[in-house]
């Protein structure tokens, strides 16, 4: 019991105490019809003073009758120990706890929970039969104990798996888990310190009581501190952590748990070079270099998974540790390196990644899209409209999953999705939907409202769990990951190469970006349907577009660049073989970003703003009477049609003028008439011209002299 109390800060008498006050009552949850809830406290010690609950006298409670109402086990009772009346309390009290908080149906606690616990009753017995507490044993020593003592028994503890990511790989069974999840659920049941002060932390109470926001959609709710050996260290990092979430700056949940599942690694290695210290004052160069050596050595001989990424490894571990040797000496913690962080870490000690290319961009081909919506009628009935959510509006799957009953809109007609983007922060985004998915929304959006109440959903998700678990929570990204998978599987969905495709959520974001390309909206459209925070990161997808614009792109200025000289007319800058891959790749990324279409070409200067000389038309004599540089003409056939019916229209102009005697007029129109014809006799031919071409060379030359970043 001397572990308990100093584990969990409290006294022996204080730990029983909250045990049976606990089991001396329940609270009850009434639901009125507009679902709302109360909760009152019924005091009485059935659960405390029984050893046997009967499932009658649990389905009497308000909580359990729908439950109760579906009971099919022929099972009535659960039996607890008796022998040892600590341990048999300690049971109670989980089992209690996991029955009040919906983690476990009826079925499951009379029926699967009941055997395990006659299991671990019958071990628990045979193997530490002077037991006291399930706390004073070692976790990881009972555990490996528990397992060999089931094999013993002939109970499965393995199973064998196989998924398209992993291949085929084992887990362990429920029941080998039993006994960890128990000792867990007790442990962190009885820890009543302030949440900051334990070694693993609960993001669903630091929501709670601080509002630091996670992805609900991700079942990822522990940040565990206990791996740090040294307990200085382990307090540092936990006062850093703690520190950054409650920051003004953007530091997730996500990051957080990324530090400390990198940062421990380093103090871990530094613990046993230098066992002596509690503080990082005294490190230097040589303690880093023998660190990034074991990194690599680490990453060479570990990293076994058919994905891994060794550079990557050895690149998050350094950055996360330079960033926080860093802010040690920025926050100025007593642990903080004498010697600068620039003087201890260099360039160097980052391994060169490999820059993804934007042709990798990982989207969904449509001849896999055609085997999924063939099958989709196979697929989980609540992944389906999940399924058609994120293909029809690029939502990333957290976003999708985050839906709720308000995030149908309506607006002169048209219907639209409107929620918020936690990744970047931006609120109420809408992005405009067609009827048959409004319906879609419409009738998940009904369901929600007949089903939910202020206990099983309060938040009003319409991908929601209304029991177990999760109950109030989106389904888990993993969960519709997984059930992908599975049809994936069992229908042979498959790709070009004959492999199973391995679908993962957020391809849907990527597939509707190049749809959207591919349907002629251009690159700041898309990027505003798809909340970037910037037209380059939205550029990536530029490239996909296409096996069929790209190709034809490539083909229209092969056939000759012709570009304005210094007096306006039109001369041939360069043939085929004179135009290199890396121009014809900007000149494309141009005009899909930059370009503007007007009735005379494509205006590439949009993405700095509208052409200042725009009141008139003035883009045949934007430059003293010559035309502007950045106008390219030609890089569409509707660019002949244009300039067609520019002759067409200009020339009934002028005849319109003469007959009216207005000789300005014909001598104005007959100037323009000559460039358009001019124009005209070189692009009909399937020509382009194309601005100030010497400009793309020299933008050019300067994006690979800094180098170009990838969104």
């Amino acid at each position: 019991m001397d572990k308990i109390i100093a584990n969990n800060a409290i006294t022996k008498n204080e730990y029983w105490n909250l045990i049976t006050s606990t089991l001396s009552s329940y609270e009850v949850k009434d639901i009125s019809p507009d679902g709302k809830v109360t909760r009152r406290v019924v005091n009485n010690d059935y659960f405390l003073v029984n050893d046997i609950w009967n499932v009658n006298d649990i389905g009497n409670i308000p909580n359990f009758e729908e439950s109760f109402n579906r009971y099919k086990v022929p099972s009535r009772n659960q039996k607890f120990p008796t022998e040892n009346k600590t341990i048999g309390l300690e049971l109670k009290f989980v089992y209690y706890c996991k029955l009040f908080n919906d983690e476990w149906s009826l079925n499951s606690f009379f029926h699967t929970y009941k055997t395990f616990l006659n299991k671990l009753v019958l071990f628990l017995n045979e193997k530490h039969s002077h037991l006291y507490s399930l706390l004073d044993l070692d976790v990881e020593k009972t555990e490996k104990e528990w397992i060999w003592w089931l094999n013993n028994k002939g109970v499965k503890t393995t199973l064998a798996r196989k998924s398209v990511q992993y291949g085929e790989f084992e887990t362990k069974t429920p029941i080998a888990t039993f006994f960890r999840s128990i000792y867990e659920k007790l442990f962190n049941l009885t820890d009543t310190r302030e949440e900051w002060g334990k070694d693993r932390w609960d993001v669903r109470v630091l929501n709670a009581n601080y509002g630091v926001d996670y992805n609900a959609s991700l079942p990822l709710y522990y940040i565990d501190f206990t791996k740090i050996e040294n307990v200085t260290f382990r307090q540092y990092l936990k006062k850093y952590i703690k520190t950054r979430l409650l920051g003004g700056r953007k530091f997730s949940w996500s990051t957080a748990q990324n530090y400390v599942r990198w940062v421990p690694k380093f103090f871990n290695f530094i613990n046993e070079l230098e066992p002596e210290w509690d503080d990082l004052k005294d490190l230097t160069r040589q303690h880093i270099e023998k660190y990034v050596e074991f990194l690599h050595h680490y990453a060479q001989n570990n990293l076994k998974n058919r994905n891994a990424n060794p550079d990557k490894f050895i690149y998050i571990n350094v950055e996360c540790t330079y960033s926080f040797l860093r802010d040690t000496q920025r926050y100025d913690y007593s642990i903080a390196p004498k010697k600068s962080t620039t003087k201890l870490l260099y360039s160097e000690d980052y391994p060169s990644l490999d820059k993804k290319s934007d042709d990798t961009i990982d989207y969904i081909p449509d001849y896999v899209l055609e085997q999924l919506f063939d099958n989709i009628n196979d697929l989980h009935s609540d992944v389906q409209p999940v399924v058609w959510i994120a293909f029809k509006t690029g939502l990333r799957i957290s976003d999708t999953l985050g839906l709720t009953q308000e995030c149908l809109v309506r607006l002169n007609g048209k219907y639209s999705i409107q929620t918020d983007i936690e990744k970047i922060y931006v609120n109420g985004h809408k992005i405009p939907i067609d009827d048959q998915l409004a319906n879609m929304i419409a009738v998940l959006i009904h369901k929600s409202k007949e089903l939910s109440n202020d206990d099983n959903n309060p938040n009003k998700y319409i991908f929601v769990r209304y029991k177990g678990s999760r109950k109030g929570k989106p389904f888990s990204q993993f969960w519709v990951r997984d059930q992908l998978g599975k049809l994936a599987f069992e229908k042979n969905i498959t790709d070009e190469v004959g492999n199973v495709f391995h679908f993962k959520s957020h391809q849907f974001r990527h597939t509707y970006a190049v749809k959207m390309l591919n349907g002629g909206a251009d690159i700041l459209t898309v990027q505003e349907l798809l909340a970037h925070a910037s037209p380059e990161m939205t550029l990536r997808y530029a490239r996909l577009l296409d096996d069929t614009k790209r190709k034809a792109f490539e083909k229209v200025v092969k056939q000759g660049v012709f570009s304005f000289n210094l007096n306006g007319e039109i001369h041939q800058v360069s043939e085929t073989e004179d135009i290199p891959e890396d121009i014809l790749d900007m000149m494309w990324k141009d005009e899909k970003l930059n370009a503007l279409d007007n009735p005379y070409g494509t205006c590439r200067a949009r993405v700095k703003g509208n052409c200042p000389l725009a009141a008139e038309p003035p883009c045949l004599t934007a430059n003293d009477g010559k035309p502007c540089f950045d106008l390219a003409v030609g890089m569409t056939s509707f660019d002949v049609k244009k300039y067609e019916l520019l002759i067409e229209t200009t020339t009934k102009w002028i005849e319109a003028s003469k007959k009216y005697g207005r000789e300005d007029m014909v001598k104005a129109n007959e100037k323009n008439l000559e460039r358009y014809q001019s124009i005209y006799e070189t692009i009909k031919g399937g020509n382009v011209i194309f601005g100030k071409f010497e400009r793309v060379k020299k933008q050019l030359e300067r994006k690979q002299k800094k180098g170009v970043k990838h969104g």
